[in-house]
């Protein structure tokens, strides 16, 4: 019972999904006493559903495993999608039983549980594992209620700097192991993208139309990045983008592409939206605000160049002459 009254307290106490989907693993492996377990989150792309193993016990933490698309993962776990129910099979063989447990979501399940065991799992142990994904499933809720844009179901802003915090620390130990005469380029980066002339549509169509615009702009956004991107809707227009594990010639391809699917794209009723893109990439101490005021100084001259387009920080921070930036800033009408 105590062991139960921890694991549960372990759950609630955790914020981070990432460390949320780790304890997770932790708590099923202990109170299941399976030989070994794998969490995958599950996730959709333009081709189907994908699995992404999310952490591994006991070995810890995986980040390297490669996504697998469902029709190409093991009859358990599919079967437990597929049913949202508890999949189990046996090797006769070698006296094994595998256990798949979904994590349900209100449509779809959110991840697989998937556990290695030497015989079988009775059914009061089963029931209270399902009661703890249950309790898993409710916290993850609470915590999409505080940190989602309710209308694009975004990240919103008060997220950010947690997960900024998360990147800037990788890129700070990435730099600690080098050497000092190793001048690595860095792998994060940040994009402030704002709608172009969003007030116009506003007033031109009505604020449900806007509304429209918003939501499909941020669908977009989930078809252009990675899964593992991080997207946010700062409120109004303005949404940030964090990527890591990239160089920035293929960030900026990134965002291109995302530029180029906005304007490509048959708003209804709208019509054509454009969007413009300012992009930094993040440096081992950055704040909140330094990694956002670079990227938005960019955002700024490329909306004062012509908008409908992606600008890099790094092409803009030295100014012909001392303020142009913030002139530059000052002038450009933000809709």
């Amino acid at each position: 019972m105590t062991s139960l009254v921890n694991s549960v307290a372990d759950l609630i106490d955790e914020r981070d999904r990432e460390s949320l989907e780790v304890t997770l693993a932790r708590v099923t492996f202990e109170l299941s006493g399976a030989r070994s377990l794998s969490f995958w989150r599950t996730f959709e792309r333009s081709d189907g559903v994908w699995l992404r193993r999310r952490a591994a016990m006991p070995v810890g933490f995986e980040t390297l495993e490669a996504d697998v698309p469902l029709p190409a993962a093991s009859a358990p776990l599919r079967q437990a999608y597929e049913e949202r129910a508890v999949a189990a099979s046996t090797d006769e063989s070698a006296g094994r039983r595998f256990y798949v447990l979904p994590v349900l979501g209100s449509d779809a399940p959110l991840g697989l549980i998937e556990m290695e065991t030497e015989g079988e799992i009775d059914g009061e142990r089963l029931s209270g594992l399902s009661g703890m994904l249950r309790i898993y499933r409710s916290h993850l809720a609470a915590l999409d209620y505080a940190d989602t844009d309710e209308l694009t179901g975004l990240s919103n802003r008060r997220t950010f700097e947690e997960q900024l915090r998360r990147f800037t620390a990788a890129e700070a130990r990435a730099a600690s192991l080098r050497r000092a005469d190793d001048a690595a380029p860095p792998r994060a980066h940040i994009g402030v993208a704002d709608i172009d002339f969003f007030k116009r549509i506003n007033d031109t169509f009505g604020h449900p139309y806007g509304d429209e615009v918003l939501v499909l702009f941020a669908t977009l956004m989930r078809r252009t990045f990675r899964e593992n991107d991080k997207l946010f809707r700062f409120g109004g227009e303005e949404f940030v983008i964090l990527m890591s594990n990239c160089e920035l010639d293929d960030a900026l391809l990134a965002f291109e592409r995302f530029r180029a699917a906005v304007e490509a794209y048959a708003f209804p009723q709208v019509g054509r939206v454009t969007v413009s893109i300012g992009v930094a990439s993040l440096r081992p101490h950055d704040t909140g605000s330094s990694a956002f005021g670079r990227a938005d100084q960019a955002l700024y001259v490329a909306k004062r160049e012509g908008r409908n387009r992606v600008l890099r920080y790094e092409a803009v921070r030295q100014p012909t002459a001392p303020g142009t930036l913030a002139t530059a800033a000052q002038e450009v009408e933000l809709f």
